[in-house]
């Protein structure tokens, strides 16, 4: 008597499971997208000047975090990027003595890096805080970290703490979601011309040609207020 062995009809397990492990591994870089942007942040501490960057014309956000940390003796010195008026009049009113980076020719997080980096030669400091909010500190870490190298001047990353913001939960805050859908664009687009010295590839959200490097690689449409 002849027995015949049927064919399995199970299906290998290793497609399905390299099909879950790339859906935990898309599910994890999503939800921990907003904690890696927030990474290199630290705890304040004594510098030279503390350096508050552009973007937030109010009087509350990065520009109070930078008052505070002057007046809680943390610097001396309170150097505004691209300054609205409501903050020099701010400052005027408490009587703190501020220096105002306002060329127009400033343009992004790296000429901001740029600026401040030379404005800090200039008068002889030699370390900054420098205040931005949550997930702008990765991008910021990866420009001034390159026009910083090799020289004596230091900086620190110093965020805000917006009601808005949770480094685990970004997606759940309308401008946090938009925060972060605008700097991972924006910082590949770093990486792929100052890195890679490739020419910036301009690419909107409707496909639409973009002005400048900074809003190179902008897959969705960009915020000039982050």
């Amino acid at each position: 008597m002849i027995v015949m062995a049927r064919r399995s009809r199970r299906r290998p397990l290793a497609p399905i499971a390299a099909l879950v492990c790339a859906i935990g591994m898309a599910g994890g870089v999503f939800v921990g997208a907003g904690a890696l942007l927030s990474t290199p942040a630290v705890a304040p501490h004594h510098a030279d000047a503390v350096v508050v960057l552009g973007g937030d014309p109010t009087v509350g956000g990065r520009y109070s975090l930078g008052v505070e940390l002057v007046t809680a003796g943390y610097a001396r010195r309170l150097v505004l990027v691209l300054p609205s008026a409501a903050q020099i009049a701010d400052a005027a009113k408490r009587s703190i003595g501020v220096d105002a980076l306002d060329d127009p020719a400033i343009t992004g997080s790296w000429g901001e890096a740029v600026a401040v980096h030379a404005y800090l030669r200039a008068h002889g400091l030699q370390s900054a805080l420098v205040v931005s909010d949550p997930p702008h500190m990765l991008r910021l870490q990866y420009a001034w970290g390159a026009n910083f190298r090799g020289s004596p001047e230091r900086f620190s990353l110093v965020a805000t703490s917006p009601a808005w913001w949770s480094a685990w939960r970004w997606w759940q805050s309308p401008q946090g979601a938009a925060f972060v859908q605008n700097e991972v664009p924006k910082l590949l687009g770093y990486i792929w011309h100052y890195g890679l010295g490739l020419p910036p590839v301009r690419i909107g959200a409707a496909g639409v040609p973009l002005g400048s490097t900074e809003k190179s690689v902008a897959l969705v449409l960009h915020l000039e207020t982050l």
